[in-house]
C-alpha cells in the first residue's frame, strides 16, 4: 500500500480545481475507471463546496485537510475531509426532495449516490469530518 496523500487548503473556491485534479489522478492510480473517477471527484467537490459555503459561511480563511488513501480488497480510494468549520448535526441535514426541480440543493443526494461510502460526522475537537469511499466495481464474468 502506498502512503496517503495529504493536502491542506484554505476555504477558497478557486483552489478546488487543483484538488479535483489531484483527486482524479489519485482515483485513476487506485484503479478506478473514468466514470468512477468522475463520480468520486463530483462527490468530493460537493463536500468541499458545502464546507466552504455552509460550514465556513463563505469565509476564505478556514482550514480544510484532505487525505487520499488507496484501499485494497476490493481496491478503491478513500477521501477524508476535515475542517474546523461550524458544526452541524448530520441527522438534521436533509437533502431536497428530487421531485422539487430547481437549481441547487442536490449535493447531499449526489454524495450519497455517487460513492460507495458516505459518512458525515461532527469532530470531537470541533469542525466536521466527511468520509467518501469509491471502490472498483467488479466486471461480471461473461
Amino acid at each position: 500500500m502506498e502512503p496517503p496523500v495529504c493536502m491542506h487548503i484554505r476555504s477558497r473556491p478557486e483552489l478546488l480545481a487543483q484538488v479535483r485534479g489531484v483527486a482524479n489522478a489519485m482515483a485513476a492510480r487506485c484503479g478506478l475507471d473514468d466514470l468512477a473517477c468522475c463520480h468520486l471527484v463530483l462527490a468530493m467537490d460537493e463536500a468541499l463546496t458545502n464546507v466552504i459555503r455552509h460550514g465556513y459561511e463563505g469565509r476564505t480563511d478556514g482550514d480544510i485537510w484532505i487525505t487520499f488513501t488507496a484501499l485494497a480488497e476490493p481496491a478503491g480510494i478513500r477521501v477524508e475531509i476535515l475542517d474546523r468549520a461550524r458544526q452541524v448535526d448530520p441527522q438534521a441535514i436533509a437533502g431536497r426532495d428530487l421531485e422539487d426541480v430547481r437549481p441547487g440543493g442536490l449535493g447531499l443526494h449526489l454524495m450519497r449516490t455517487l460513492v460507495d461510502t458516505f459518512e458525515h460526522t461532527a469532530r470531537p475537537d470541533g469542525g466536521m469530518r466527511v468520509l467518501l469511499e469509491k471502490r472498483i466495481t467488479p466486471t461480471p464474468a461473461a
